[in-house]
C-alpha cells in the first residue's frame, strides 16, 4: 500500500490558519481521503506549531491540536541517519535541508509520496513523489 507523508502546510490549511475557508475545505477533504494511508512528521507537527503561534493561535488550542494530531495519524521520528541522508540529499537533489528532512524520513520509512506545496512538486527523487495537494482542486 503506498504512503504519503503529509507536509505542514495542509495541516495549516486544515486548521484555518490561513484565514481562506474554501481552501480550508479542501484541506479537510483531503486530510479525510488520505487519511487511511497518511503518515507525519515530528518535524510537521513541530512547525505546524510555530506556524499556528506565529499566526496568533493560543499556546493551548495549538498544544490540544498537536496532542489529537499526534494520536490520530502514525508520526514518523528522525534519528541521526536522517539528518545525515538529509544533507546529502540536499546537495545531490537541490533541496532546501527542511525539505530535504522530510524526504529523508519518507525514505527511511519506506513513504512513497509527500503531499506538500513545498519542495520540487511533480518530481519524484528516488521513488518519493512531492505531490502537491491541491493539483486537483485548483
Amino acid at each position: 500500500m503506498a504512503t504519503t507523508l503529509v507536509d505542514t502546510n495542509v495541516l495549516v490549511y486544515a486548521a484555518g490558519g490561513d484565514g481562506d475557508e474554501t481552501r480550508q475545505r479542501a484541506a479537510i477533504a483531503l486530510l479525510r481521503e488520505r487519511r487511511a494511508q497518511g503518515v507525519l512528521a515530528i518535524q510537521v507537527l513541530a512547525e505546524y506549531a510555530s506556524v499556528m503561534l506565529r499566526k496568533g493561535r493560543a499556546a493551548g488550542a495549538v498544544r490540544d491540536e498537536v496532542a489529537v494530531l499526534g494520536a490520530a495519524w502514525p508520526v514518523l521520528r528522525p534519528d541521526t541517519q536522517t539528518v545525515v541522508l538529509a544533507l546529502a540529499a540536499s546537495s545531490a537533489h537541490h533541496l532546501s535541508f527542511s525539505d530535504a528532512m522530510i524526504w529523508a524520513i519518507a525514505k527511511q520509512n519506506g513513504v512513497t509520496a509527500i503531499l506538500s506545496e513545498d519542495g520540487p512538486t511533480g518530481a519524484t527523487i528516488e521513488g518519493i513523489l512531492f505531490e502537491s495537494p491541491w493539483a486537483s482542486s485548483t
